[in-house]
């Protein structure tokens, strides 16, 4: 029994081991200093005003959000094995998934028909939901040769509207899957150069199709083309302006702005396409917002939407004069 115990906590363990040892030196090494902003700096680091609307709570670790194309608000609450669907004010419509269709899912995304894209992680596939109906389909994400079982942690839809778009933290690529599992290409291995990763987490795209992937040790986002191809690279590692220390989540805005969350310094820095710094998202009043451990982020026109992890809330923001 005790061995047994041992066995599965060290599964659960290896499977969020990001989440707790972020958690530990959240608690025990908090930087005081990070991308800091007095009354004397304010114009060093532009500020993108944003008020709080409201905040959606009552999950457990969420960890991912999009929106539908009718405007709500899709959260994974993972922890749940659930995907929870809230309407634009923020009020609970319904739910997908459950024990028995996902296991510890991480990232998800929705189409422009409402189809529903979660990366089920433990089960090493995709859950494919069509809009509104809890019967996904699925998707196996294959392993490469010699390499560990898939680990797919965020999704996305090819702009092709043929392929699904799959981090596979584990194995350190990315790779483009058909409906029925067949890899169309994959990109990346373990190490720091183009077409390479260590640990990629989140994702998002644009309208060209072009794929964000954020990098967790690497400290970056790395930008490939529709067909997995490299484009450049968004940030660094440090606590400046522009640069990371454990960034999580990234979205993209239809005006062109890349936003990334990092969720130890507990800011969101705001990029143009090209990797060129802008701003950081804070207060009406001008001052650096401090979020509470961001991870997955979505935008839609003027308002951000934030997931707080360690709070268990989603951030609902609209960007102000």
């Amino acid at each position: 029994m005790c061995r047994h115990l041992l066995i599965t906590a060290k599964r659960v363990l290896n499977r969020w081991r990001y989440i707790f040892l972020f958690i530990f030196t959240l608690i025990v090494f908090w930087p005081t200093n990070c991308l800091s902003q007095s009354e004397s700096d304010k114009s060093i680091l532009p500020i993108f005003k944003y008020k709080l609307l409201f905040k959606i709570e009552g999950f457990k670790l969420p960890s991912d959000v999009d929106i539908g194309p009718e405007g709500w608000i899709y959260v994974l609450d993972g922890t749940q094995n659930l995907v929870r669907i809230f309407n634009a004010l923020g009020q609970p419509l319904f739910t997908l998934g459950g024990d028995k269709l996902l296991k510890w899912p991480l990232g998800l995304a929705v189409s422009a028909k409402g189809e529903v894209l979660v990366a089920d992680s433990q089960n090493h596939r995709l859950a494919l939901f069509p809009p509104g109906i809890n019967k996904p389909h699925y998707i196996s994400v294959p392993s490469p040769k010699g390499g560990r079982p898939s680990d797919p942690t965020d999704v996305g839809f090819g702009i092709d509207g043929k392929t699904y778009i799959a981090v596979d933290n584990d194995n350190h690529r990315v790779l483009a899957l058909d409906y029925k599992g067949k890899i169309v290409w994959a990109t990346g291995e373990m190490g720091r150069g183009p077409e390479e990763f260590r640990y990629p987490f989140l994702m998002d795209t644009d309208e060209q199709g072009n794929i964000y992937v954020v990098e967790v040790i690497n400290t970056r986002v790395q930008v490939l083309d529709k067909n997995g191809h490299f484009l450049r690279f968004i940030g660094e590692w440090g606590i400046d302006p522009g640069q990371f220390f454990r960034p999580k989540g990234v979205a993209v805005s239809k005006d062109g702005k890349v936003f990334v969350s990092d969720s130890y310094v507990g800011v969101i820095q705001i990029f143009t396409k090209q990797g060129n710094f802008l701003g950081a998202v804070g207060g009406p009043d001008g001052k650096l917002w401090r979020f509470q451990t961001p991870v997955g982020l979505a935008v839609n026109g003027k308002r951000l939407y934030v997931v707080e992890m360690i709070k268990n809330r989603v951030l609902v923001l609209e960007e102000v004069p």
